[in-house]
């Protein structure tokens, strides 16, 4: 049809069905070639009229969006999904992400602002009623890059709603730096009284030794290896979890020294520093790189491990307040505790300035005091844990029954945990 007589136009772009019969029945995009001699189609994908004025809409305002606009013109989605397409999906957590920008778009289906809402309609109020929405029963259907994408919540916790605030306003600024928009609006947090306090959970050493225990059971009856690399990491450095899951021996471990930052990682506020590495996880780690080079490993490192995780966690009876950076503040409490000085944990944890990071990077090589009450404390604390878990392994078993993924059996009482 021609675009004089197409059901619904918006700019130069019109719906139309293919003249050539192809696609029979599903809508398409219409809008004049460059040179004006023909017709160019792009489908919607549906042959419902109504969701395919939805898809122009979005088709025409992405379009926009690429070239600078004011707030008041400037629509929000087609920010939101240049934010996914270009920086979000390339991140490490990119489903937290997707899922921050479904729960919002989801949010603006149902409030009276609706979702075609612009910059300058992004109020504190606006975000304010996305909170409470966020924190009570809810449900929404989306559709996310062609799929129809369901959530049906009873409500999430504060910190999960801050989350989801972070990252909208991280997409809004993107628009900004990317000189799409003057300006983004300004998106208030999470009341603090919803928000959590900072978690003071720590493990004992014989929980962290049924944790390593566990993970070299599982590791037998598989071919990854990763999950215990990834808990001895955390024990033998401290070192944040996504840190230990992106580690890749073959770059990051060199002369004794271990880099827990990931190469080509940014560098942001929560430095991972260069750590000097015990001599029990260093022998892990030469072996870890021997293995690495002669089966020239380069598959990329899991996004997550918290299904394992909360298996294991429920495998060995923990409480779900054990999160994989229980082990970080866990490690840090009993190096204190072992009389380590406080310096010397400020720089494994890496809360020194980045520049000062880097200068210990590279002289740390040449001074063996470096770090040395800490690689003293780590020593003895990774045999300690090591101990606990040949102990653990000695009187359990890792098993599957019926559809659990694994259980946990008792095959000697005598090794349970004293009272």
């Amino acid at each position: 049809m021609a675009r004089d007589t197409s059901p619904y136009t918006v700019g130069e772009h019109w719906l139309d069905q293919r003249r050539d019969g192809k696609s029979a029945g599903i809508w398409q995009i219409a809008a004049k070639s460059a040179d004006g001699r023909s017709v160019v189609y792009k489908s919607t994908r549906t042959g419902d009229l109504a969701a395919a004025k939805v898809a122009i809409h979005a088709f025409v305002e992405t379009k926009r969006a690429l070239g600078l606009q004011s707030s008041t013109d400037a629509e929000v989605l087609p920010h939101l999904f240049l934010y996914w397409k270009e920086h979000g999906r390339h991140t490490r957590n990119p489903d937290t992400i997707a899922g921050s920008l479904r729960a919002f778009i989801g949010f603006l289906l149902q409030d009276p602002v609706r979702v075609r809402v612009r910059f300058s309609e992004l109020t504190r109020t606006v975000f304010r009623r996305f909170i409470n929405w966020r924190m009570k029963p809810h449900s929404f259907t989306v559709d996310w890059l062609g799929r129809e994408m369901t959530l049906v919540s009873k409500g999430v916790k504060g910190e999960s709603a801050q989350r989801n605030i972070d990252d909208v306003r991280a997409a809004l600024n993107h628009a900004v730096d990317m000189e799409r928009v003057p300006s983004a609006p300004k998106v208030p947090s999470v009341a603090k009284e919803h928000r959590s306090p900072p978690r003071d959970v720590r493990m004992s050493l014989y929980e962290l030794g049924a944790i390593a225990g566990y993970a070299s059971q599982v590791s037998l009856g598989s071919d990854d290896k990763g999950f215990g690399r990834w808990l001895w990491l955390m024990i033998g450095t401290a070192c944040r979890p996504e840190a230990a899951l992106a580690f890749d021996p073959l770059v990051q471990w060199k002369d004794g020294l271990l880099d827990t930052h990931p190469e080509g990682a940014p560098r942001t506020k929560k430095h991972n520093p260069v750590v000097a590495a015990a001599p029990a996880l260093s022998k892990m780690l030469d072996d870890w790189h021997q293995r690495s080079l002669a089966q020239r490993e380069n598959t990329p490192p899991p996004k997550s491990r918290g299904r394992a995780w909360r298996t294991m966690r429920r495998a060995l009876g923990l409480p779900d307040q054990y999160i994989p950076k229980t082990i970080r503040h866990t490690v840090a409490t009993e190096l204190r505790r072992r009389g380590v000085p406080a310096e010397q944990i400020s720089v494994l944890l890496g809360h020194r300035p980045a520049d000062l990071e880097r200068m210990t990077a590279v002289y740390a090589k040449y001074d063996p005091r470096y770090l040395a009450e800490a690689v003293t404390a780590l020593q003895a604390l990774l045999m300690e844990v090591n101990q606990n878990a040949q102990n653990w392994s000695a009187g359990h078993r890792v098993v599957k029954i019926g559809n659990e993924p694994v259980a946990v059996i008792l095959v000697d009482v005598s090794d349970q945990q004293p009272s």
